[in-house]
C-alpha cells in the first residue's frame, strides 16, 4: 500500500465507528481501543513517509485514480509537508490515550473519535496534498470536525456559541479561499501547486495552458488568500474567535487545535508565498503580502502577550499564547529568507509540542478541580507534582528558556529578524516578558498561593504519562537542537525553497520519468 494515502486511513475509520458503534452498542472499550489502534496506524504509517520524503532527493508524487496532474489531484510531499504529517499523526496518537481518561464520565464518545479522526484526516490531508482545490476540500474536513469538537460539551451554552462564532467566521476564510482558486484557475488555467509555480515562471507544463492574464487576477488572489490563512491562523485582526474557541473545547481537542490546527493557517500562506518568490512580475504583490504578514505578526505577538496578563482563566491564557506564537510565525513567513524559513519550520514544530504539553497539563488541574479560575486552582499543584513539572516544563519552553526546545528556535527567529530591521528583535523579547510574566501567575496561583482548598484531586497516571511524554521530548529537542536542525530542520528548509525541484518533480511523474 502507498503510503502517501495516509489520509484515507483515519477517514475511512471515522466512518465506520458509528455504523460498528451502534452494532456493538456503544461498548466503550471497543471504540476507545478503535481510536488508539486507528491512530496508531496512522502514526505508523506517518514513519514510513517521513523516512521515504526525508531519504529522498525530490518531493514524493502520489496520483489519485491514475489522472495525473493538472486534470487529477495529485499528493507532492516534500520533506516539509512529511515532518508537519509526522507531527499531527504523533500528538494524535498519545492525545487518543490522554482522552480516554479525560472523557471517562462523557457519553457520545464515539461521536467525538469520529470527528477526531475526520480532524486527523483533514490535517495530513493539508501537509501532503499538492492540489490548491484539494487544500480547500481538506481545510473543509479539518473546519467541520473542528466545530463538532469545539461544541462537544452540548449542555453548556458557551462551547455552543464560540462553536458557532468559530463556525461563521471560519467559514468566512474557506469563502475568500475559495474565491481566490476561481481567480488563480482563470488567470492561470491550473490551480495544482507545481502547475501554478510552472506558469508563473514561464516554464512549459504538459496538458495545460495559461488561461487569461494571470499578472492581472494574480494580486487579488493573493490578497483573499492572505486574509484567508490570517483567518485560519487567528492573526490579529482575524484572532477574536480563537479564544472562546480553543477555551470552550475540551482540554485535548484544545491542544490539538493550538498545537496542530493553527497550524494549517500558516502552512497555506508559506506554501502560496514560496510559489510566486523571486519572479520579478510578482513581485511587487508579494512584497506586499510579506510587509502585511510582518506587520500583522508583530501586532498579534504584542497584542496576545498584553492579552494574556489580563485574564484568570487559564485555556484563555494559553488560547492567547497560541496567538502570540503565530505572530512569530507570520513574521518569519514575511521574511521571505532561508533563515526566516528554517525559523519558521523550526518554531512550528516546537510550539505544536509545546503548545500540546502545557494545554494538556492545564487540562488535568481543570479535569480534577472541575474550573478553569486560577482562584479555583489555588495551591494544586503541591498536591499534583508531576503535572505541575510538566506544566512548568510547557511554560519554560513557550517562553524561550534553555535548555528547551522552543529557546533555540526563538534563537533562530533572533538572528531572522535581526537581518530585517531589530523593530522584530524588541517585538520578540517585549511579548516573551509579557508572557513570562502571565506563566509566572499561573504557577504561583497553582504552587504557592496558600488556600484553603481542600478538593480532593489525583494525577491520572495515563494523562500524566502523556504530559512526561512529551516534556521530556521538549527538553530532548532543546538539548539535540544542533544535531535536529542539521538533520530535520535544513533539509526542510532547502527543499521548501526549491521550487523548480518542486516543478520538476511533478513533470517527471508526467513525462513518465
Amino acid at each position: 500500500m502507498n503510503t502517501l494515502i495516509l489520509p484515507t486511513i483515519p477517514m475511512a475509520f471515522a466512518f465506520a465507528l458509528p455504523v460498528l458503534s451502534q452494532v456493538l452498542k456503544g461498548n466503550r472499550k471497543f471504540v476507545n481501543a478503535y481510536a488508539i489502534i486507528v491512530t496508531g496506524l496512522t502514526f505508523v504509517l506517518s514513519l514510513d513517509v517521513f523516512r521515504t520524503a526525508y531519504s529522498s532527493e525530490k518531493p514524493l508524487i502520489y496520483t489519485f485514480g491514475g489522472w495525473n496532474a493538472p486534470i487529477g489531484i495529485i499528493y507532492e510531499v516534500d520533506k516539509f509537508g512529511a515532518l508537519f504529517a509526522l507531527t499531527t499523526s504523533f500528538l494524535m496518537f498519545i492525545i487518543t490515550f490522554y482522552s480516554i481518561r479525560y472523557l471517562e464520565r462523557e457519553t457520545g464518545v464515539e461521536w467525538y473519535y469520529t470527528l477526531y479522526l475526520g480532524l486527523e484526516a483533514g490535517l495530513l490531508g493539508i501537509f501532503l496534498t499538492g492540489d490548491a482545490f484539494n487544500l480547500f476540500v481538506m481545510l473543509e474536513v479539518t473546519a467541520v470536525a473542528a466545530y463538532g469538537l469545539v461544541m462537544f460539551y452540548t449542555e453548556e451554552g458557551y462551547p455552543a456559541y464560540s462553536g458557532v462564532r468559530y463556525a461563521i467566521i471560519s467559514s468566512i476564510g474557506t469563502t475568500f479561499y475559495f474565491l481566490a482558486l476561481g481567480l488563480l484557475y482563470y488567470g492561470f488555467g491550473t490551480v495544482n501547486f507545481a502547475d501554478l509555480a510552472a506558469k508563473a515562471r514561464g516554464y512549459p507544463f504538459p496538458v495545460s495552458e495559461v488561461a487569461g492574464n494571470f499578472l492581472m487576477t494574480f494580486a487579488l488572489a493573493m490578497a483573499l488568500i492572505t486574509w484567508a490563512f490570517t483567518i485560519k491562523s487567528a492573526i490579529v485582526p482575524n484572532h477574536f474567535w480563537l479564544p472562546g474557541a480553543h477555551s470552550s473545547a475540551p482540554s485535548p481537542i484544545s491542544a490539538v487545535l493550538s498545537g496542530l490546527v493553527v497550524n494549517a493557517g500558516i502552512y497555506g500562506l508559506a506554501r502560496f508565498t514560496w510559489l510566486f518568490t523571486g519572479i520579478s512580475e510578482f513581485e511587487n504583490a508579494v512584497n506586499v503580502v510579506s510587509t502585511i504578514m510582518i506587520g500583522l505578526g508583530a501586532v498579534s505577538a504584542l497584542l496576545a502577550s498584553l492579552a494574556m496578563t489580563a485574564h484568570d482563566d487559564v485555556k484563555r491564557i494559553v488560547a492567547y499564547s497560541t496567538i502570540l506564537h503565530m505572530g512569530y510565525l507570520a513574521m518569519a513567513v514575511g521574511l521571505r529568507t532561508e533563515i526566516g524559513t528554517k525559523a519558521m519550520i523550526f518554531h512550528m514544530l516546537n510550539h505544536s509540542l509545546g503548545k500540546a504539553l502545557l494545554f494538556l497539563a492545564v487540562g488535568i488541574f481543570i479535569h480534577e478541580a472541575g474550573s478553569r479560575k486560577l482562584q479555583d486552582l489555588a495551591g494544586l499543584g503541591k498536591r499534583m507534582p508531576l503535572t505541575t513539572v510538566s506544566l512548568a516544563i510547557a511554560t519554560i519552553s513557550l517562553v524561550g528558556l534553555p535548555p528547551t526546545n522552543v529557546f533555540f528556535s526563538k534563537l533562530v527567529l533572533y538572528y531572522a529578524y535581526l537581518e530585517k530591521s531589530v523593530a522584530l528583535v524588541v517585538v520578540l523579547v517585549l511579548s516573551s516578558v509579557f508572557a513570562l510574566v502571565s506563566y509566572m501567575k499561573m504557577l504561583y496561583w497553582l504552587w504557592i498561593k496558600k488556600t484553603e482548598n481542600n478538593t480532593e484531586v489525583k494525577e491520572p497516571k495515563s494523562m500524566v504519562a502523556v504530559l512526561l511524554l512529551l516534556a521530556v521530548l521538549c527538553l530532548a529537542i532543546g538539548i539535540l537542537s544542533p544535531l535536529i536542525i542539521e538533520k530535520v530542520i535544513d533539509p526542510a528548509t532547502v527543499q521548501a525553497l526549491d521550487v523548480d525541484g518542486y516543478i520538476q518533480a511533478a513533470i517527471n511523474v508526467l513525462g513518465g520519468k
